[in-house]
């Protein structure tokens, strides 16, 4: 596939072929059109020849070069020569009867003109990118060329010459000229931006045919191929982890997951799917764990422990013969204790629910157990977990609404919740993030109280309107009754700036985790929009507010994504403008901007051109 980007030439000539204003009538034709390096054929009509006359042909250059392998066929009624440039030739044919007499003479003009260069980029496979959300490869337009890889391009003759010729190319200095293959060159530019190229054409003799140039747009920056490959390489690595964990084989796909996760850490769907695999997995190992101590407490007659870790661990994880082991180890027990046995079966199962926080199964089957075999202290399990059952739901009931405040920015209100929760059912994560928000609620306080006492400060130096801002954030970060009283009596006569903004407990750095889990959705919503340098801002805030050392890495990253790019661009703009002065024959102007480029960001292809230019 070609892509056709102009036939342009640095000296377009223009070719003619024009009888010359003479009396004689013009006898003479040519074959087609002349052009330089390739062979014209002149003839004269049989006709105008006498009976064994002749033709003698006279072939001059006006101003040029004389033409090259000067030949006559045909019997002389044909003249053929080379010309070596785009100067006028002027030819002229005598035609003489048998006895040598001159019976006519013909004149004409030939203006050779030099050959139309065709430049196309020789594209033989679109570049392809992954679309993480539809999960695909999908081509992109033949004309995306990437950053810092070849790229083939391809010179044409137009119209075609048969004979053998050959090309000499040139590129601006951010462009490299890499190996030729078969006539076509490779070029290579390390960033995004235009490539300036030229081209001349040469006949086998070195004769010049033509000149040409055109432009290449390199639009596709080299890391975003890279990111987009590694996350098709992820999600072809995560397939080939769901293959292995259906064959059972845990281990290897486990592996396989983690594996895709750090190729692509933003995907939540594997991320999601690795979690999962890692929890499954534990209940596998566990259950693995019990059957494989069941078969030591067998072999010891222990059938009651025995059964205990078979149960469980069907429980935990089902396998398809699990039952089958459960009926014959219970088998081996003799007749006497079937009954015993079977109560036993029921509470060690309600006791595995048990243990899993399964209640309402585990309470099914303690039922099953004493309906069998009365036994007292699974009758006062069953109450503790009627009764721990309750507490359970209250809890859940008090940290479902305390969540609902909290999102509502209600925080004291959800404290008190969060406390009636923890009273009811003791949870270690609760507690903790209970004491988070009471210091939460602490730093808002003494925060609204600063700003109210800057307000006061600012009203006492009659700075009305800055008191009123800081008596609104007050009220804004905590609300209090001295800022409220000082904002109502302020507000009579004084007014906000329009657009003014007020500052919130974020700003100061003061939040609860889902505060930052909000500021961060706002800023991934950013980043999928390109808005990277709002979204680190943001990011920023959530850090402030909930630090974690995977926000700071990824802050990190993104503050050198930034840096980066503003290099290249600056680097780039700098390199434009050497360019156009290098274009415009002021090369040391044009190299001390070259040099000026790299200090802004490295360029190999920059620091070659500069050796090159520095030796010559």
């Amino acid at each position: 596939m070609h892509i056709k980007f102009s036939h342009a030439l640095l000296f377009l000539l223009t070719l003619s072929f024009s009888a010359a204003a003479f009396a004689q009538p013009q006898y003479i034709n040519v074959n087609g059109e002349a052009h330089v390096g390739e062979q014209a054929v002149l003839s004269v009509d049989p006709s105008r020849i006498p009976s064994n006359g002749s033709v003698e042909w006279s072939v001059t250059p006006t101003t040029g070069q004389n033409p090259a392998r000067i030949s006559l066929r045909a019997g002389g009624r044909e003249c053929a020569f080379t010309p070596l440039d785009t100067k006028p030739i002027r030819v002229i044919a005598s035609i003489t009867d048998r006895n040598g007499n001159i019976t006519a003479t013909s004149e004409t003009l030939v203006t050779p003109k030099e050959f139309v260069i065709d430049i196309s980029v020789v594209v033989e496979k679109p570049l392809t990118l992954w679309d993480a959300s539809g999960r695909r490869d999908y081509a992109l337009s033949p004309d995306v060329l990437m950053a810092n890889t070849p790229v083939r391009i391809r010179a044409s003759l137009n119209p075609s010459l048969n004979s053998d010729h050959s090309f000499t190319w040139n590129s601006d200095a951010a462009t490299a000229l890499m190996s030729q293959d078969n006539g076509d060159i490779f070029l290579k530019r390390g960033s995004v931006g235009t490539s300036e190229i030229s081209v001349t054409a040469f006949n086998a003799q070195g004769v010049k045919l033509g000149s040409g140039e055109s432009v290449v747009n390199i639009t596709l920056p080299v890391s975003t191929y890279e990111e987009s490959s590694m996350e098709r390489e992820a999600w072809q690595v995560w397939q080939r982890a769901q293959s292995l964990w259906e064959e059972k084989k845990y281990p290897e796909a486990l592996q396989l997951a983690a594996h895709s996760l750090h190729l692509s850490p933003r995907d939540t769907e594997i991320s999601d799917g690795l979690r999962a695999m890692n929890a499954n997995y534990a209940r596998y190992m566990k259950a693995q764990k019990l059957r494989g101590d069941a078969v030591n407490l067998t072999e010891a007659g222990k059938f009651d422990d025995a059964l205990r870790n078979l149960r469980a661990a069907q429980v935990i994880w089902p396998i398809d013969d699990g039952e089958r082991i459960i009926r014959s180890t219970e088998e081996k027990a003799d007749a006497f204790r079937k009954l015993q046995q079977q109560a036993n079966w029921l509470r060690d199962t309600a006791s595995a629910y048990d243990n899993e926080n399964m209640y309402e199964d585990a309470l099914e089957y303690y039922a099953k157990s004493i309906s069998l075999l009365s036994n007292d202290a699974v009758s006062d399990r069953m109450e503790r977990i009627r009764n721990r059952l309750t507490l359970i739901a209250d809890a859940d009931r008090y940290a479902g609404e305390g969540n609902a405040l909290e999102r509502e920015g209600k925080l004291q209100e959800a404290l008190n919740h969060y406390a009636a929760s923890v009273q009811s059912n003791p949870d270690a994560v609760l507690r903790q993030h209970i004491e988070e928000l009471q210091n939460v609620i602490s730093r808002r306080e003494r925060q609204a109280n600063a700003l109210y006492r800057e307000g006061q400060d600012l009203q006492r130096r009659n700075q009305n309107q800055e008191a009123l801002k800081r008596y609104s954030e007050s009220m804004k970060v905590w609300p209090n009754d001295n800022a409220k009283q000082r904002l109502q009596q302020l507000s009579r006569n004084t007014r906000l700036a329009p657009g003014t903004e007020l500052r919130g407990p974020e700003d100061f750095g003061i939040g609860t985790k889902t505060d930052a889990q909000k500021i961060i959705q706002e800023a991934d919503e950013l980043y999928d929009k390109g808005d990277i340098d709002r979204a680190v801002e943001l990011y920023k805030k959530a850090q402030s507010i909930s630090p974690s050392d995977d926000m700071k890495q990824w802050v990190s990253r993104l503050d050198a994504v930034i840096k980066e790019r503003d290099a290249v661009n600056a680097a780039n703009r700098q390199i434009s403008e050497a360019n156009a002065l290098f274009k415009a024959g002021k090369t040391k102007e044009a190299l001390d901007l070259y040099r000026e480029s790299l200090k802004t960001h490295k360029n190999a292809e920059i620091e070659s051109f500069i050796r090159r230019q520095t030796a010559r």
